[in-house]
This record gives C-alpha cells, sequence and structure tokens, in this order.
C-alpha cells in the first residue's frame, strides 16, 4: 500500500514540473529575449618618462629647483658613430690612451691628436669604454664638455643636479655598507658603515696584466665591485673590493657617481669667494683638504664660502655630522681671511681612482680652472630632458 501511494505521489510531481517546464519554454519563446550588447574600449596606458640609451631618470628635488631629468648612468664615453652601444679603449700604443708619468690610466684621451670625439665619434654613455678625460669644460673650440653635450641637445649636470642625486643616494639604506662593498642595507649614518664611495684606492693596487693603473669600465648593474678587486673575483668582499654603483629611490642605479674619474660640473667660483677652514683655532691660508666637519683630517671648514653658488646645501649631506668618515667626502679649497684673487675656478665633484677618503658622492675641488685641457682625471657627465611616452 505504502509502495502504491509513494508511486503515484512521484508520478504527480513529474506531472507538475513538467508542465512548469512546458510553461516556461512557452515564455520564453513568446518573450523577445534582449541580450545585453557587448561594448569594447581602448584603456589609454599611462605615459612614462623616458630618457635617451644610456641614461637614468633622476626624480627631481624642489630644495633644488629641479624636477624630473635624465642623467648619464656612466662616465661620459666616445665611441664611433657606426658603433655607438661600444666605448673606445684605445691599446697602449695609441695617442688616444690617457696617462700621465709614462703611467698607463684606463682613460680616453680626448685632447691626443686625431681624438677629439667629434666626426665619425660621439659621446656616449655605456658600460663599455674609458672615461673620456684630457677635457676642459669651456673652450674655444668644440672640443670641451659643454660643446659635446650641446652638440646632443644635453647640457652639462649642474650643480643644483649633482645636489639633487648626492641628496637622494645618501638616503637610500642600500647604498650604506661596509668600507668592502658588502653587508649594506643600514640607516644613512649609521657607525662603521659609509656611503658607498666607489673605485679610489689604485695607488694601493697593483697595475692589472697590461700594465695599465687608473679609471676602470664598468659591469652589470650585479657586479657592483666591478674591476675593484686584486684578486679578479669581481666581487664585494673580494680582495680590495670597492662598491661603484649608488641607488636611488626609483630604482635606478648610477656608475661612478664617486670615485673612477671626477666629473665637472657647469658652475664657477671666483678664488675669494671659496670657504675658509681652520686647523685647531688657526685659521688655514692657501689650499687645502679640509673635513666638512672634524674627522680625520686636522682642517675642516668653518664657513660655506661666499659665493651665490655656495651655503650648506650647495654641497654637503643632509646631516652635518657627516663627514669622510662616513664616505662623503671632502673639499678642496682656498682658504684665507682677506684673499681678494677673483680668479674664476671651475667645480669638479665625486673624487678618482686615487683619492682614498676624499672620495664621496659630496666630495668637491675648488681648484682646476675650466678651460684646462689636459687633467688626466677629470671627466663629465650630460643631462637631458626626459620625453613622455
Amino acid at each position: 500500500m505504502r509502495n502504491k501511494i509513494a508511486s503515484v505521489l512521484l508520478s504527480g510531481i513529474i506531472l507538475v514540473l513538467a508542465g512548469c517546464s512546458s510553461k516556461s519554454s512557452q515564455n520564453q519563446t513568446n518573450r523577445q529575449i534582449k541580450i545585453p550588447q557587448i561594448i569594447s574600449a581602448t584603456v589609454p596606458v599611462p605615459k612614462q618618462e623616458a630618457c635617451p640609451s644610456g641614461f637614468i631618470l633622476i626624480p627631481g628635488n624642489s630644495n633644488y629647483g629641479t624636477k624630473d631629468f635624465c642623467a648619464m648612468k656612466y662616465d661620459a664615453k666616445c665611441a664611433l658613430s657606426s658603433s655607438p652601444f661600444q666605448g673606445l679603449q684605445p691599446t697602449n700604443s695609441s695617442v688616444c690612451s690617457g696617462g700621465m708619468k709614462g703611467k698607463l690610466e684606463g682613460v680616453y684621451k680626448n685632447n691626443g691628436p686625431g681624438c677629439a670625439c667629434r666626426g665619425d665619434k660621439q659621446i656616449v654613455s655605456t658600460p663599455s669604454g674609458f672615461p673620456l678625460t684630457f677635457i676642459p669644460l669651456i673652450g674655444s673650440g668644440q672640443d670641451n664638455a659643454k660643446a659635446y653635450c650641446e652638440s646632443r641637445g644635453w647640457h652639462v649636470m649642474t650643480n643644483p643636479e649633482w645636489m639633487t642625486i648626492a641628496r637622494n643616494v645618501e638616503r637610500q639604506t642600500d647604498n650604506w655598507c661596509d668600507r668592502n662593498g658588502t653587508n649594506c642595507g643600514f640607516t644613512p649614518g649609521a657607525v662603521g658603515k659609509i656611503l658607498a664611495n666607489g673605485h679610489n684606492d689604485s695607488n694601493n693596487e697593483p697595475s692589472d696584466s697590461a700594465g695599465t693603473t687608473g679609471a676602470l669600465i664598468a659591469g652589470n648593474d650585479d657586479q657592483p665591485c666591478f674591476g675593484t678587486t686584486t684578486d679578479g673575483s669581481n666581487v664585494c668582499g673580494g680582495k680590495g673590493s670597492q662598491k661603484r654603483t649608488l641607488e636611488l629611490s626609483n630604482g635606478n642605479i648610477i656608475w661612478d657617481f664617486a670615485g673612477n674619474v671626477w666629473q665637472w660640473v657647469d658652475a664657477t667660483i671666483a678664488r675669494k669667494d671659496q670657504p675658509q677652514s681652520k686647523t685647531g683655532s688657526t685659521l688655514d691660508y692657501g689650499w687645502k683638504w679640509s673635513d666638512f666637519t672634524p674627522g680625520a683630517l686636522p682642517t675642516v671648514i668653518t664657513d660655506n664660502g661666499k659665493a651665490p653658488a655656495l651655503g650648506y646645501d650647495a654641497f654637503r649631506p643632509s646631516d652635518p655630522t657627516w663627514n669622510s668618515k662616513n664616505g662623503v667626502g671632502r673639499i678642496y679649497h682656498f682658504s684665507s681671511a682677506n684673499d681678494a684673487d677673483t680668479t674664476q675656478y671651475g667645480f669638479i665633484r665625486g673624487g678618482n681612482w686615487r683619492h682614498g677618503y676624499d672620495s664621496g658622492a659630496f666630495c668637491i675641488h675648488l681648484s682646476p680652472i675650466p678651460s684646462t685641457p689636459n687633467i688626466d682625471d677629470v671627466g663629465f657627465r650630460c643631462v637631458a630632458a626626459p620625453v613622455w611616452k
């Protein structure tokens, strides 16, 4: 009996469902079904600032009146126009192979016969090639740093642009390391760490197999101590290693901003306007290397100079307690209480391969004459405006 009742109930349920399905089908047939129309739209890709080949984007700094700009990632090099990604590395016997006092120094001698970087050659920013030196900042002809940069639609880096970079890299923890370029990632100014100050100890290094000492070509970004080791390892922590790269807040990497070769900066100052210094309590007289604040040297500057181009923020790190022990560099200047000499001297910055503790992102040297063409260890960088793409 129960089975019969269950069978009847099940049959009723099936009929009801069939009826519902039939009605639903009829309703769908009688009703016009509207299908949503899919509208395609092109989502605009945000524009980005782009730099010339071999340049990196530098975030601007309102304190220096700078907007974002592009700077050469490497020391300026010379290359054949037909092969702009391969910097020239003259052989030892070449008149374009730079050196002083019989030493080969790993630099490109711009003022050698036929060596000017124009005509079938051009300045470039690339890892390969020797840094271009033996070049004045300015001159009556076209073989000078300003003319070279301007021929490409660029300009020589200005001091506000230099300081924009220096004040940026000083705040990045990855740039504060042991002196051999290892154990990075510390709070700026941390005891026992330095702001990486590049290749600066060639006086203590043997020459390479070609008899060359001095400036170095660059490596890949994952080889920040490239070329500095005396054991051939090219790794930070190898014998004699020094870190040649600095990272910016946007993640870009700049090579040899400290050490390797000095960099012309497009600025001048009269000798009478340069900062004064003291050794102990005695005012110094003459050309001096001085620390920014008491450090390893007996001489310390006592003011920031009298020129509009100077002032604290024109050459010092943001922390007034940092000196060469922190890897930020030193100042070379003329000190005198009553100097009236109006001779204009140029700014060179960063240091070179043989200046040791003097080198650093804030190092500044105020003695070269801007038109001097035969300095073996002074190069330059160009700056370009970014374009939106």
